[in-house]
């Protein structure tokens, strides 16, 4: 029997409001392309990004050095502002930029600005969390316009692939425009922007003095939609061309559309809960283990995530370097997780738990879940789920107790993922333990992939028992499109790029 989605009249009202808007021609007729995303990117500033829908948004806008090109699940490293780069020793790489870039407001690009935007990053006063990117980097410096080296304080594995992740800015327009430059950022990409409205839409035009090809289309616009429901509605009217994050729920409806098709791929991407360690409960291992035993992961793949995506066996992602195929899904064991609470006297002191809502495939569903199954082994929490744009700044914070959050492997070296949640210097929720900071120091000074395997496996090895983080299972990520598409792919790293992409109404 054909199922009838009943959606509320608000939801209907901001849907039809979308319809009368745009097209994939506007009345000028200029050639446009609309996303469908999430979340809001909280800034547009690269330096301060920390969201895919951001880093989906300033692909358009800005460049780093390098980047990632990702054929059949492969994983290359090319230039994009550097035309070359070297190491010419174990310290220091060498980077050449090409000739004739300029950054949107006609400035020229130059080595001053690579040093500029390495240097703003490691300013302990900027405070942002791309400094996990650079952490050892130990000085940047230029020889005339074109070429800059950058000196590592060790020899670092993974700096290349790092430096994809860092999107090169136009040092006057900074500080010209101050605060501003979050919201009007000036890069080298083909696109510019003209217009973002917080948690509405993203607009950029055509950068006509592009130093390469050209981007397809006039106009590509990000529509910021959290509600799953406005997003497929809006995909199935034609109101945008791409929606990222389709419910698992709703794949088969929009395979049965004939003017739809949807991509699901894997990522690189862990679904996980952070622990807050200044909580005294989550400071005792026993409660972390009764935490990880109380959750059903297979249920949630299966039940909410409608088997797209396998559990979690470790804070690392297949295919990173070293990923540690021995260790099993985490357990599920509720009495086991009841004996253990018990064991240590919880005695229902309140729990903050925190989500996003539209960031991630079901996020609210799956948050909703766990907190039940976290109440069934007789844990006390209390659930907040807020749009991305108002849950990032107390994740940030530290507010919650329990909070999740996907961590994409950008590098597939796990330093640099690991680093922001496992090392103690810069650990989100404060879990600090000697062992793993010297693996860590030792594997990103290993330049062999085999010997740092194994570096890799052995630190997985001990996160899986001390749980500083609950890995629930890889983030997939499915994508809904229009018929008459061409030119898009879904990419392992999740950004939604479409410099290329046309469509053709069917």
């Amino acid at each position: 029997m054909k199922k009838v989605f009943v959606f509320p009249a608000l939801v209907l009202l901001v849907i039809f409001s979308l319809i009368a808007c745009s097209n994939s021609t506007t009345s000028n007729g200029t050639s446009e392309i609309i996303v469908g995303t999430g979340a809001d990117p909280t800034s547009l500033d690269p330096r301060k990004t920390w969201s895919g829908p951001g880093y989906s948004m300033n692909a358009h806008m800005f460049e780093p050095l390098v980047f990632r090109k990702i054929d059949n699940g492969q994983v290359t490293i090319e230039g994009v502002l550097a035309e070359s780069y070297e190491n010419v020793d174990e310290l220091t790489w060498k980077f050449t930029l090409r000739k004739g870039v300029t950054f949107h407001n006609g400035v020229p690009l130059t080595g001053e600005a690579v040093k500029f935007t390495i240097e703003s990053i490691l300013d302990p006063e900027f405070n942002t969390p791309l400094v996990t990117w650079l952490r050892d980097v130990e000085e940047v410096t230029t020889e005339g316009d074109l070429v800059v080296y950058i000196k590592t304080k060790t020899p670092t594995r993974g700096l290349i692939t790092s430096l994809a992740q860092v999107p090169i800015v136009e040092p006057g327009a900074v500080k010209e425009l101050g605060a501003e430059f979050n919201v009007k950022p000036v890069g080298t990409g083909p696109y510019k922007i003209v217009e973002y409205v917080a948690n509405n839409n993203v607009v950029m035009e055509r950068y006509d003095g592009y130093w390469g090809e050209p981007g397809v289309n006039d106009r590509l616009q990000f529509r910021i939609m959290p509600e799953n429901s406005v997003r497929l509605a809006a995909l199935q009217s034609g109101d945008v061309h791409i929606a990222e994050n389709i419910s698992a729920d709703q794949i088969e409806t929009v395979r049965n559309n004939p003017d739809l098709d949807v991509h699901i791929t894997e990522t690189l991407r862990v679904n996980m809960y952070v622990l807050n360690f200044e909580n005294p409960w989550i400071s005792k291992p026993e409660f972390r283990q009764a935490l990880s035993l109380a959750i059903n992961r297979d249920s949630l793949v299966n039940n909410i995530l409608s088997g797209n995506t396998i559990p979690a066996s470790s804070v690392s992602p297949p295919g990173t370097i070293g990923f540690n195929k021995d260790l099993p899904v985490y357990p599920y064991d509720v009495e086991e997780a009841k004996r253990l609470l018990a064991e240590i006297g919880y005695d229902g002191t309140p729990i903050k738990m925190g989500g996003p809502v539209g960031r991630y495939a079901m996020d609210r569903q799956i948050n909703e879940a766990v907190a039940g199954m976290f109440k069934q082994a007789g844990i006390n929490v209390e659930l907040e789920t807020l749009e991305f744009s108002s849950y990032i700044p107390k994740y940030n914070e530290n507010f919650y107790d329990i909070a999740y959050i996907g961590i994409t492997d950008f590098t597939i070296n796990p330093n640099t993922h690991w680093d922001g949640y496992y090392y103690s210097e810069s650990s989100q929720g404060g879990y600090a333990n000697a062992e793993v900071d010297a693996l860590m120091d030792q594997a990103i000074q290993t330049l062999d992939n085999g010997e740092v395997a194994e570096i890799y496996k052995k630190v997985q090895e001990i996160l899986y028992k001390d749980l500083p983080t609950l890995p629930l299972y890889y983030e997939p990520h499915m994508v809904g499109v229009r018929k008459g598409i061409t030119g898009f792919s879904p990419r392992l790293d999740e950004y939604i790029i479409v410099r290329d992409t046309k469509f053709e109404k069917k």
